[in-house]
């Protein structure tokens, strides 16, 4: 009998949260990712100049973007928790011009110090979780305010990397794989502005700029056991994944709709 109790207790009190504001949606982010502080290890290991080897690359305006399910609760009429669970891709480009030359498997390149051009690109992609705490301003009956902060979990499902010097592909000259360079689990603070823009009582549309900034070194034991960094890092030097872009969703209010929202 006690079970059957708890069962109908259980019903009654989500049916109850609910007319104070789940909501439930999907979104999309559009953005640009950065690495911060990822130094070349190894990518310039063909040059013959030790002040090429050591360099760093320039960095290259880098595309990202992330998409999945939202599922959120206000316990009060201002104030919520969001939770999230968001596919997202990120990397970092980086372009640069050295002086040669440099030893390929197919030759000499970049032959009486002409300049030789270097392209890396490292691709990593995540499942994320953001919890974040969210604020909903009073607003009018249409549109509203809304900002949310909070840590966000992130575990690597893929890492890629393509480094080409004068166009033609490379491998790695230290021998580590992708997933040996980079970790696996990542960590962050996640933030969002925006504002909802209500099409009826319980159906709105979100619009905002969101970000992350990693606190968390994505870089693998086998990157900080090597014993060089470049010319500008006499200690080893910390990555960090970091994007911010615009942010598109859907979202339906499971309850009385926004005046109770």
């Amino acid at each position: 009998m006690k079970k059957y109790i708890l069962i109908v207790f259980a019903f009654v009190v989500l049916k109850s949260n609910a007319q104070k504001g789940f909501h439930l949606g999907a979104s999309g982010t559009f953005a640009a990712t950065f690495i911060y502080t990822q130094n070349n290890y190894g990518t310039l290991a063909p040059f013959e100049l030790g002040v090429v080897r050591t360099s760093e690359m320039n960095y290259k305006f880098t595309l990202g973007g992330r998409g999945g399910v939202v599922l959120g609760y206000n316990f009060k009429h201002n104030w919520g928790l969001q939770a999230e669970v968001q596919y997202l891709s990120t990397g970092q480009k980086y372009e640069d011009n050295f002086t040669g030359p440099a030893d390929l498997p197919t030759g000499k390149v970049g032959t009486g110090g002409a300049r030789v051009n270097v392209k890396r690109e490292i691709r990593l992609t995540y499942v994320r979780i953001p919890l974040m705490a969210k604020y909903i301003s009073n607003g009018g009956h249409v549109a509203k305010f809304y900002c949310a902060l909070g840590p966000e979990f992130g575990v690597r499902i893929l890492a890629k990397e393509e480094v080409k010097i004068a166009n033609q592909v490379y491998e790695d000259a230290l021998g580590f794989t992708p997933d040996q360079k980079f970790q696996r689990f990542d960590l962050g603070v996640a933030l969002q502005l925006g504002t909802e823009i209500f099409a009826t009582d319980n159906l709105y549309f979100d619009i905002g700029m969101s970000g992350v900034i990693g606190a968390w070194d994505i870089n693998g034991k086998a990157l900080k056991n090597i014993d060089w960094y470049s010319k500008n890092d006499l200690n080893y030097q910390k990555s960090f994944v970091t994007n911010i872009g615009i942010v598109v969703g859907i979202h339906y209010i499971i309850g009385q709709g926004r005046d109770y929202y």
